[in-house]
């Protein structure tokens, strides 16, 4: 059995997450563990959550708990906030606008900051970053407009881009004002656990084709199991 734990902002990551391993891994029996937030029973509103969190968890050491208990651990993070004080992560350097993997690259140089130097040493090729650019409903994009490139693509204002589409076809939106709904988000997501959909639509959000090139490595090192240095993840 394959394990992961999973730290996100929020359940509703948690849950667009567990679609893509449950499709990405479609063939092994595999167990997702929600880290942060942790599980709760109620399913019909999302609780609090944010890119803070994710923070505060990673300084409670909560990553080195829990790869004692998995095999990997997935830590997400958007970065629709990612130049807030605190989070304090650029997306110009010199005048100019990062490219999407740079700007990729820097948010997870500053989540390993929040990890134990040794640690991240020894244990990096076993964290994967799951990067949303800008915010993990981007990902969902492509499910949504399957023959619409440039909308598939979009890695701003995703959120209401992917409400208002699927109220267009009479499902139940992501959203109401504040408030997200962890059902929607199970709907919207589950083809995903389609393997063939899922590879099917990855390189269609670069966003969600940066995470999945990281589980391509994960795959890799299952199969050469390499002894020498860990691969960045």
């Amino acid at each position: 059995m394959l394990k992961f734990g999973v730290i996100a902002e929020g359940k509703t990551d948690q849950i667009v997450i567990k679609s893509i391993l449950l499709g990405y891994f479609q063939t092994e029996e595999i167990r997702i563990r929600e880290v942060q937030p942790p599980p709760d029973n109620t399913g019909f509103t999302a609780p609090h959550a944010g890119w803070m969190l994710v923070f505060d968890c990673l300084k409670r050491q909560e990553a080195e708990k829990a790869l004692q208990f998995n095999d990997y651990l997935v830590i997400h993070i958007d970065t629709d906030m990612q130049e807030e004080a605190g989070f304090d992560v650029p997306r110009q350097k010199g005048g100019k606008p990062l490219s999407l993997p740079e700007r990729v690259e820097g948010v997870i140089d500053r989540l390993c900051r929040e990890i134990d130097p040794d640690f991240l040493k020894s244990e990096r090729k076993r964290i994967l970053f799951a990067i949303a650019v800008d915010s993990i409903e981007c990902w969902l994009l492509p499910l949504l407009f399957p023959a619409d490139k440039k909308k598939a693509s979009k890695v701003t204002g995703c959120l209401k881009t992917a409400t208002d589409q699927l109220r267009k076809m009479d499902q139940a939106g992501l959203s109401a004002g504040e408030t997200k709904y962890p059902k929607a988000y199970e709907q919207a997501s589950r083809e995903f656990r389609k393997r063939k959909e899922l590879l099917k639509h990855r390189s269609r959000n670069p966003g969600l084709e940066l995470f999945i090139q990281r589980l391509d490595a994960i795959a890799e090192q299952r199969i050469a199991k390499p002894a020498d240095d860990t691969q960045d993840l």
